[in-house]
């Protein structure tokens, strides 16, 4: 399931999709975790954090995914609205309003000032608590190239299974 884990900690997720994904307090990337469904808790083997420069998380399972990453990010951001279909554009924005404040700058200052206080300026930068919504343009480009990769070995295999290759 993709959660909107918010800034605020505490909240309570929001359920959009089958996928499992927070965001990292840390470089502020939307990461998989684990899903709900394992027992053990254990960390599965193919799971794989979805920060964009991680080459080595993605460079074997998804070939040329670094230079995808690359392109994308060179991209205007015109011209990657111009790439997205109308169902990425929807998912991304889902996802960029679940993490930050509904995508109000006036929601995501009233919190600030709640958790920090007034003055709350001097001691956070806005940037830390309210993200960019291209970032998540390119994330949800990232997940499709992968999902792409995943369709192309899956019928790859059968292919080879079946003697057509």
């Amino acid at each position: 399931m993709i959660t909107g884990a918010g800034i605020g900690a505490g909240l309570l997720p929001i359920v959009l999709f089958q996928l499992n994904f927070y965001t990292d307090s840390i470089c502020h990337k939307p990461v998989q975790m684990l899903g709900t469904i394992e027992p053990d808790g254990g960390k599965n083997q193919d799971e794989q954090q979805l920060c964009i420069g991680d080459r080595t998380a993605h460079g074997k399972k998804y070939p040329y995914i670094e230079e995808f990453s690359e392109l994308i990010q060179d991209l205007s951001m015109r011209e990657l609205e111009d790439l997205m279909t109308n169902q990425q554009k929807a998912l991304a924005k889902a996802i960029w309003e679940a993490e930050n404040y509904g995508g109000c700058i006036e929601k995501a200052k009233k919190r600030l000032s709640e958790t920090h206080g007034p003055q709350w300026f001097k001691t956070v930068r806005f940037k830390d608590h309210f993200a960019l919504i291209r970032e998540y343009y390119e994330l949800v480009l990232i997940l499709d190239h992968q999902r792409q990769w995943d369709g192309y070995k899956k019928v790859a295999k059968l292919n080879q299974e079946n003697g057509l290759s």
